[in-house]
This record gives structure tokens, C-alpha cells and sequence, in this order.
């Protein structure tokens, strides 16, 4: 498997798997007993659930930064993507359910914000303790092999903020290894934003623009139109991805053609030395590894991956 998008994409696809046969096997060996008298996550939590603007990833980022308090600002330096008032619209929703209360711009969690968020990393560890879908030495293994890679991306020379935010909701050393590996799959998923973010940022570019950017490329979405009907939930009105759209022009990466846009030479030369850059920047400390410690981790991965999705089957 080559060290790009797709390999990226395939650790957090094996994330879900994961979770999601775990989750399956916790709840098929409770008994009648213990599910009918298990909590209930709130239905506020379900709201927008995967998304970045949902009430449950604003949560997460209050665990990042605690014990320190969660702003908007503070939010967007991650959620790039998001509008400011629909961040501000978010916290404000845990507020109004007394998970959060503010002070000033900051938001801080309350008593039944830490009970719920107590509930969130029980959710992180208990469901692991007794799943081993692979042998418990291959578990180990992978769980080693992962771990080198994100310690030497702690130490490298490039950003880290994101990640370093993220290794705040590790889980203890005692946690069991799936449990950590989970976590690592989280780490990745920050440190290509580190890597993303410092790829584009040198070329000056707002988030939603360069997302924007990446919709004409991919020509997902051409037109102001196009954009807020694929990314509405990003907080962003039409007027604003016209503008947006209206700075890629400016730049000559992309250019009117009757009812829509397309991208320009400049403009895909732009694309592609970011996309490479943030392979390599992403990629960079995976050197950690030698290439027979690679193999075995890819393979190890999808043997994980595959005995998951049996579970998840049957």
C-alpha cells in the first residue's frame, strides 16, 4: 500500500470498523438487564453525528483542551472548515443544556458537561476490554509498531498542534491496546490536519476557500449554488462561497465558464504540490519504520480490519 490519501483513508475506515464491531459484541454479551438500564446518549448528541459542526465533536474538542476553556477561535485553529457562527451556534446548544457554561468567550463544562463527557471515555475503553478479533500477540504488535509512528510524529519538525491537542484524550497506559489503537487512528486524522493546514496555509487561503478549491477540482460542486447545497452544514451562506470563489479567481486558479467554474493549469499545479506536500509532511515521520515493520503493519491492519467487519456481519 502506497504512504498517500488512500492509505490515510483507510486507517480511519478501519477506525469505524473497529468501533463499531466492538460496540456490537459489548452489547450482544450485556445482559437484558445491564442494556435496559444503560444511560441513553442525549438526542443532542445526535445531531449532525460525523460531522465536525456536531454538538458531540464539540465535546471532543472541550476534552482537548481541557482543563483549559474552548472558545470559538480555539474551535476553528482545528474546524477549519466551519463558520464562526456556526461554531458559536454549537456552544451555545451545550450551554443551553447546562454542559457547558460561559464566561466571557470561553466556555467552560459543568458538572453534567463532566458526567457526560465521564460517559464518552467509558464509551473509549469498556466496549475493548474483551475484544480481540485478531490474536492478542498481532493486537500487541500493531499497537507497538503505531505507537513509533505517532511518538516520532510528536518529535518532528513540522506542526503538531493539532495532534498534540488530540494526545490529550490518550487513554492511560492501562487501557487495553485496541483501545489505544482507536486512539491512534484519532491521532493520524489530527496530524494530517497539522499537515494540510501547513500545506495550504502558505498560499494565505481561508479554509472554506480552499475547500471550496477542492470541490471545483474534484468537480463535486462548480458554482455558489453547488456549494451551499454540498456544504450548508459548514455555516457558510451562498454569498459567501460566491466569494470565495471570487478569491480563487483572483488568484488564477480557477475561472468563470458560463454557469460555472473550472480549474485552471495554475490552479491544479497549486492543488497537487499541496496535496504532495501533505503526504510528505504526513507521511514523514512513518519513516520510523522500516519497510518489513510497514508490511506488518499494513498487514496486521487489514487482518484487524477484516475480522472486524466479520463481527460487524454476522
Amino acid at each position: 500500500m502506497q504512504k498517500d490519501s488512500n492509505l490515510y483513508n483507510f486507517t480511519q475506515q478501519v477506525q469505524g470498523t473497529i468501533f463499531q464491531a466492538a460496540f456490537k459484541q459489548y452489547l450482544a454479551e450485556m445482559s437484558d438487564e445491564e442494556r435496559a438500564t444503560r444511560p441513553t446518549p442525549p438526542t443532542l448528541l445526535q445531531l449532525k453525528r460525523g460531522y465536525a459542526e456536531s454538538p458531540a465533536w464539540v465535546l471532543v474538542q472541550v476534552l482537548e483542551f481541557a482543563p483549559e476553556p474552548l472558545t470559538v477561535d480555539l474551535f476553528r485553529k482545528r474546524a477549519v472548515y466551519s463558520s464562526p457562527s456556526i461554531t458559536l451556534a454549537l456552544l451555545e446548544m451545550l450551554a443551553s443544556e447546562k454542559y457547558l457554561d460561559k464566561k466571557g468567550d470561553s466556555y467552560f463544562l459543568t458538572d453534567s458537561g463532566r458526567v457526560l463527557t465521564d460517559r464518552m471515555n467509558e464509551n473509549r475503553i469498556l466496549p475493548f476490554a474483551e475484544f480481540a478479533p485478531i490474536l492478542n500477540a498481532d493486537i500487541l504488535e500493531l499497537e507497538k509498531l503505531l505507537w513509533r509512528i505517532i511518538e516520532a510524529t510528536l518529535k518532528a519538525d513540522s506542526p503538531t498542534w493539532c495532534i498534540k491537542h488530540s494526545r490529550n484524550r490518550a487513554p492511560s497506559v492501562e487501557a487495553p491496546p485496541i483501545a489505544k489503537i482507536i486512539q491512534y487512528f484519532s491521532d493520524f486524522n489530527a496530524y494530517r490536519d497539522d499537515a494540510h493546514m501547513a500545506a495550504y496555509g502558505k498560499y494565505d487561503v481561508e479554509g472554506h476557500v480552499w475547500e471550496a478549491f477542492n470541490y471545483v477540482v474534484n468537480e463535486t460542486a462548480q458554482s455558489a449554488d453547488a456549494l451551499y447545497d454540498k456544504l450548508a452544514y459548514r455555516g457558510f451562506y451562498t454569498e459567501d462561497w460566491q466569494a470565495a470563489l471570487n478569491n480563487l479567481t483572483e488568484r488564477g486558479w480557477v475561472s468563470p465558464n458560463a454557469s460555472f467554474y473550472m480549474v485552471t493549469d495554475k490552479g491544479r499545479d497549486v492543488f497537487a504540490a499541496v496535496e504532495k506536500q501533505t503526504d510528505d509532511i504526513f507521511y514523514a515521520p512513518w519513516d520510523a519504520l522500516n519497510e518489513d515493520e510497514f508490511t506488518t503493519l499494513i498487514d496486521l491492519t487489514k487482518a484487524l480490519n477484516e475480522a472486524s467487519q466479520e463481527i460487524i456481519n454476522n
